[in-house]
């Protein structure tokens, strides 16, 4: 015979308390004393119980669900960030709902209203332009790699971390260096542009406009077709502004029989999973990417708990991931 559930009243009556106070100690209401909170979730744990979130969420006005705008679910960065969004929501009961933009400003508008349909509590955004332009007020709005005057958001020093790619790679005595990306107008992509002009600038080199590539999309296709441009260009280095188009560099070496990293130096940012694969052993400017999803994640739930909480943005500085694909030194006497 199946156990029956176990109820709040169950809950109260093992900590000796009223069930409204056991029902306000399990919502961390302020008024209850710390002693009987700790006494009530005891209690709660030791029982097994589980709240009825349906009817938690209608005393409180919410769904205890946050929707999740991503640019393109086939590449890794955004697993990396949905999984540290997951890590900050969990303890606190929230789900998200995961949709993708493919990076179109229309379907992510889209997107964003078909989750506020679903009375979403928060929207998460990672988009190439200013979120605060949805105009939307109902619901409180977090963004990623996107700064704003209006909407609170968590990014890399994408400036910082494409220069330190770059001066990376002039240290390894690369210099003709090119970089290779997509989307110029996508802020995280435009700074990561900064930041490569910045590097040479710095070293005394002049910036060759052969040298910039940008390529039809952030793809593995798109970024092939690039990076084989600036391999038949003369580059002796390629930044790639991710990871995945930093693979398709790797390969478009290979198919020009070029040796990494003698010939040809390859330096990528995301610093995902991938990247340190033996098989490809990918140098890569390592942003913290579930930590970025970790910190936007408690900063929804701040604005959740206080929609007119100040919010300062979270800046995350990068660290560069040596390997194989950019050291060109070590192979020296």
């Amino acid at each position: 015979m199946a156990r029956p559930p176990v109820r709040l009243t169950d809950v109260a009556r093992a900590a000796a308390v009223s069930v409204s106070t056991a029902s306000r100690a399990l919502n961390a209401d302020s008024r209850i004393s710390e002693v009987t909170r700790r006494r009530v979730e005891k209690a709660s744990a030791r029982l097994g119980y589980r709240p009825d979130l349906v009817a938690r969420g209608l005393t409180l006005g919410r769904t205890f669900a946050v929707g999740l705008v991503v640019g393109d679910l086939a590449n890794p960065f955004y697993a990396d960030l949905a999984r540290g969004v997951e890590e900050a929501l969990d303890p606190e009961g929230y789900i998200y709902l995961l949709a993708n933009s493919d990076g179109d400003p229309a379907r992510q508008r889209e997107l964003a209203q078909r989750l506020l349909d679903r009375r979403v509590d928060g929207l998460m955004l990672t988009v190439p332009y200013d979120p605060a332009t949805l105009g939307l007020k109902e619901v409180p709005l977090v963004a990623f790699d996107r700064a704003s005057s209006k909407v609170p958001y968590v990014s890399v020093d994408n400036v910082l971390g494409a220069r330190m790619a770059v001066e990376h790679l002039l240290d390894e005595g690369y210099r003709q260096v090119g970089i290779l990306y997509a989307r110029p107008d996508d802020p995280p992509v435009r700074d990561r542009l900064a930041g490569y002009r910045a590097a040479l600038k710095g070293a005394g080199i002049a910036s060759n406009p052969a040298l910039r590539m940008c390529s039809r999309d952030l793809g593995y296709d798109a970024g092939l077709d690039g990076a084989r441009q600036l391999v038949a260009a003369g580059a002796d280095a390629i930044f790639a502004v991710d990871d995945v188009i930093a693979v398709a560099a790797l390969a478009a070496a290979r198919e020009a029989g070029r040796r990494v990293p003698q010939d040809l130096g390859v330096v990528g940012f995301d610093d995902t999973a991938m990247a340190s694969w033996p098989s490809i052993d990918l140098t890569s400017v390592n942003q913290s990417t579930v930590r970025q999803g970790r910190e936007g994640g408690a900063m929804m739930l701040r604005l959740i708990e206080n929609p007119n909480a100040r919010t300062e943005p979270v800046i995350i500085p990068p660290q560069l991931s040596v390997r194989g694909s950019s050291r060109r030194s070590a192979g020296r006497n």
